[in-house]
């Protein structure tokens, strides 16, 4: 891991050495939410004995009782809750239930829940923390964003991954009381992802995304790839400074994405906050060569993590898998790391290929 040009362990595992005999381990237990993650969490982990990985699924409600007699019989010293969209609240409720039981619990903040689970309070607190977004507004104020041939982006209030997003013209957008609209803005789409806890501050290297199109193709199923070689030294440097102030103001505890328009004419414009596990985590810490999920076990650290390989990924319909040795995995997306972009294309095109000949065969 490059820790502001410098490599840094995360510990002596990743050295290849054990812990000295004797030494304290700090023991953590994660409770892990998305689905989605399963396939794939344990190789983005530094595992330390006496671990445990619950998935607790995405569910209304999960099971404390089961989770306290877990750590009744396994202690541990840290609580790490792993959350999606859909179980922010859950999960910082779960995590307030579970303090008494380890000596630190990191999950879901209230103020990231408010704001991460409700695009109204979201761009509420764009605006009150003076953060850069796209004009927006909701009924009965939409009309006075523009004359009524403005192009709009429509998003519900508590959508994600793009579900029932739309553009319209102004005049025509019909809002219901549950969507709101925001100024369509040409650009180049990029996310930075954060980690933060009481001791650690960690900002990845942006993950570009393209460019926006009255398509509206979500960014999850265009070509991404982390680092971006033609974003500009300053530039990258302001995406991390708002993705820092961002976590702070939000009160963020655990991981942060946050998504970035980036007009012709260099203004960086904050489209959305996501203040749990997302989209370009797997490749923003394939690049940076970070077990993403264990960054807790770091020494107290305020820093900019550079990227270390190349890393791209591109939609994929296939079954989920793992390849650690490759640095290939596929979810959703196919995403791969590699010493050069040529490297990580050829990846990529020899998993698609194999796994079209295994959907032939099956």
């Amino acid at each position: 891991m490059v820790v502001n040009g410098s490599a840094v362990a995360l510990s002596e595992r990743e050295n290849g050495a054990s812990p000295a005999h004797g030494a304290e381990v700090d023991a953590t237990l994660y409770l892990v939410s998305p689905v989605s993650l399963e396939s794939w969490f344990s190789y983005f982990v530094d595992e330390a004995a006496g671990d445990e990985v619950a998935f607790i699924g995405e569910q209304d409600e999960v099971d404390k009782c089961s989770i306290r007699m877990l750590l009744e019989t396994q202690p541990a010293s840290t609580i790490v809750v792993c959350s999606s969209h859909e179980t922010l609240a859950r999960d910082s409720a779960l995590g307030d239930a579970l303090r008494p039981y380890a000596a630190r619990t990191i999950a879901p903040s209230a103020t990231s829940v408010r704001v991460g689970g409700d695009k109204v309070e979201m761009k509420e607190f764009f605006d009150r923390r003076g953060f850069p977004s796209p004009r927006w507004a909701r009924n009965p104020d939409a009309r006075a964003l523009g004359p009524d041939d403005a192009l709009v982006v429509v998003k519900r209030r508590d959508g994600t991954q793009s579900v029932g997003t739309r553009l319209a013209r102004l005049g025509d957008c019909a809002l219901t009381d549950d969507e709101l609209c925001e100024l369509y803005v040409d650009g180049v789409e990029y996310s930075v992802v954060v980690y933060r806890d009481d001791e650690h501050e960690l900002v990845f290297p942006p993950v570009w995304k393209g460019a926006t199109s009255e398509l509206l193709v979500p960014p999850w199923r265009r070509l991404r790839t982390c680092p971006d070689p033609r974003l500009q030294p300053e530039r990258e440097q302001e995406l991390r400074r708002l993705a820092r102030a961002i976590a702070r103001e939000a009160d963020v505890q655990g991981h942060l994405e946050v998504e970035y328009l980036v007009t012709p004419a260099g203004e960086a414009l904050v489209l959305e906050l996501n203040p749990r596990v997302s989209g370009t985590m797997r490749i923003a810490a394939l690049a940076a060569r970070a077990p993403i999920f264990s960054l807790h076990r770091l020494p107290p650290l305020v820093a900019d993590l550079r990227a270390a390989r190349c890393a791209a990924e591109v939609p994929y319909d296939g079954p989920a898998f793992a390849d650690p040795e490759r640095e290939v995995f596929a979810t959703s997306r196919l995403t791969a790391a590699g010493r050069s972009f040529a490297e990580v294309r050829g990846k990529i095109e020899s998993a698609l290929r194999e796994a079209r000949v295994a959907q032939r065969a099956a």
